[in-house]
């Protein structure tokens, strides 16, 4: 399988992906938007993956380059390819397909409980997945639902965590993909900084909760691995 990302943030990566990736010794190519790297051929991939990063969605006036990612994200869900947005890349999805985001009243940052929907425990992409794990969370916007996509989980601090839209596309506002390592270094970068909120953690408790990243670990390769599936299907 091709998979393709978007890097959007140098801070900001695969992170367990690239596990998964090298395990299924998939091929694996990246586009670093903040380096104005030029996005690939929408041929020359099966799987487009969108990481997240520290602008909004809607920051197109300090970052431009959002205007190019969401007309070529876009033309990836046209083409019927599949695609998997995290944290900003879901609130682009939504953006893509008609939807505001907006920043929140709240931050949601730290281990949160996240409840599967009924429409996700029937759903394809999340075949074999508990009805509620723990996940990270880092981010202080949200959005819309799109019309005709829909919710596939949610949270107390966050209705819209995750979504589908049409039986390709997947958006998740969570971070799966985060290692200890990553979060270790969320940490260091927010020394000094205070987080005041309902839906806050202090960075003390980030780290070093095994439990919950090999929890979200497995929801995320489950997807990966059901969206392999699919793809590898269609090959036969």
């Amino acid at each position: 399988m091709r998979i393709h990302y978007i890097q959007n943030d140098p801070i900001v990566t695969l992170g367990f992906i690239n596990e998964w990736i090298h395990d299924k010794n998939h091929t694996l190519t990246c586009t670093k938007m903040y380096e104005n790297e030029t996005l690939p051929q929408l041929n020359s991939f099966d799987l487009l993956i969108i990481l997240g990063g520290r602008m909004g969605a809607y920051d197109e006036e300090e970052f431009p380059w959002l205007i190019t990612e969401k007309k070529f994200i876009r033309e990836a869900i046209d083409s019927h390819k599949w695609v998997l947005g995290i944290c900003l890349g879901v609130q682009l999805l939504a953006n893509v397909l008609g939807s505001k985001v907006y920043p929140h009243s709240h931050q949601e940052i730290g281990w949160w409980p996240i409840s599967l929907t009924e429409e996700a425990l029937s759903s394809p992409l999340l075949e074999g997945l508990p009805k509620e794990i723990e996940a990270f969370e880092h981010h202080g916007d949200t959005f819309d639902l799109p019309e005709g996509a829909v919710r596939l989980a949610t949270s107390g601090g966050c209705t819209n965590q995750a979504f589908s839209y049409g039986d390709r596309v997947i958006g998740i506002q969570f971070h799966p993909e985060f290692t200890n390592e990553m979060i270790h270094g969320y940490k260091k970068d927010a020394e000094g900084q205070v987080f005041a909120g309902i839906y806050c953690q202090d960075p003390s408790e980030w780290i070093d909760k095994h439990s919950n990243l090999n929890g979200a670990k497995t929801l995320l390769f489950t997807i990966l691995s059901n969206i392999e599936e699919a793809i590898m299907k269609l090959e036969v």
